[in-house]
């Protein structure tokens, strides 16, 4: 049996190139099982480095504090799907860097890169995904968040790998399938009590 033959009844969109800015949390989680999902071209900008609190959320060692996320992504996902083309770039996506692919992924936590990210998306005719959340709110549209006058969410949001993890799953399914739907919800409404 081959390694998708299992999926293949899910009319899963393998076909489509992807560009995931931001790779600290959600970012990474969405690289990681994009690939596993079959998706073959990957793209990655993080000018950020790894730091000690994202660890907290990333099944990586200790060792690779202080490189850049990008670039520690995309050696994540050779390790898992060597086949897999992975592009990585240190630095925030311009106009004039994107890789024009089919859907630019915003996993950042800044609402002026999510404008810029938003403006690029529609330019060039790709499909624009905001994945976020907020300790165990989260959402996944085709709009950039609606912060208003909140501050931005590097180190003040309250971050765990559940919600990088559910959040990614989510952000995947949405690009490979459910591409017209959207999805916001707290963490605790996905439980059912027993």
């Amino acid at each position: 049996m081959g390694l998708y033959d299992r999926q293949e009844t899910l009319d899963l969109k393998t076909d489509k190139t992807i560009c995931i800015v931001g790779c600290g949390g959600i970012g990474y989680w969405v690289a990681k099982l994009a690939a596993m999902s079959g998706i073959e071209e990957i793209y990655l900008f993080d000018p950020d480095t790894i730091d000690e609190s994202n660890l907290n959320r990333l099944d990586l060692p200790i060792n690779v504090i202080g490189r850049n996320k990008a670039e520690i992504t995309k050696i994540a996902v050779n390790m898992i799907r060597s086949n897999c083309m992975v592009y990585s770039f240190p630095f925030k996506l311009k106009n004039h860097t994107f890789p024009r692919t089919d859907w630019l992924i915003d996993c950042t936590d800044k609402f002026k890169s999510q404008e810029d990210n938003y403006k690029i998306a529609k330019e060039y005719g790709s499909k624009y995904v905001k994945a976020g959340y907020n300790g165990e709110n989260f959402s996944i549209h085709n709009k950039i968040a609606e912060w208003g006058d909140a501050d931005d969410g590097y180190t003040i949001t309250p971050s765990w790998v559940v919600p990088a993890v559910i959040v990614a799953s989510f952000t995947v399914a949405k690009i490979m399938k459910y591409y017209d739907s959207e999805i916001a919800t707290n963490i605790p409404l996905l439980f059912k009590e027993v």
